[in-house]
């Protein structure tokens, strides 16, 4: 569904904290601001079945359930299971990496996830970046 309010607040986020004016895959590796954050390479998460590290981050962030915007095609969807996400499949193999330019988000607005179809995910807000930089190793570290 198209939801004109998140959008325009998702924009607004990124257009104050972005160093960069070109949103695709950027905004959450070089902000402007203090506000922690951490990117990984989520192919190689799955390539080494490394899908119950991203469910820990999130589960000791006491997230289980979350919206998503997708940028491209300016969707919004609330209330998925996070873990169920992580799982998804079809014919082709997993999913969630290679969904299109998306954000993961809820209520709360003291986190942030941008997931890119390039293969990488980003995990921005103070608790978030840190548990991820905690649980997953930095072989992982998106350079």
């Amino acid at each position: 569904m198209k939801n004109k309010a998140v959008e325009s607040k998702l924009c607004a986020f990124l257009k104050e904290y972005s160093s960069s004016d070109d949103w695709y895959w950027v905004p959450l590796t070089r902000l402007k601001k203090e506000i922690p954050v951490v990117a990984y390479d989520l192919d190689e998460l799955y390539r080494h079945d490394e899908i119950p590290l991203l469910e820990k981050v999130f589960r000791q962030c006491g997230i289980t359930t979350v919206s998503t915007f997708q940028m491209d095609s300016r969707e919004y969807f609330e209330n998925d299971e996070i873990s169920a996400l992580l799982h998804e499949k079809d014919a082709d193999g997993f999913l969630f990496p290679w969904t299109v330019e998306t954000f993961y988000f809820d209520a709360t607005e003291t986190w942030l996830v941008y997931v890119s179809h390039e293969g990488t995910i980003s995990f921005t807000g103070e608790l978030i970046a840190r548990i991820a930089g905690e649980i997953i190793p930095d072989r992982y570290l998106y350079r």
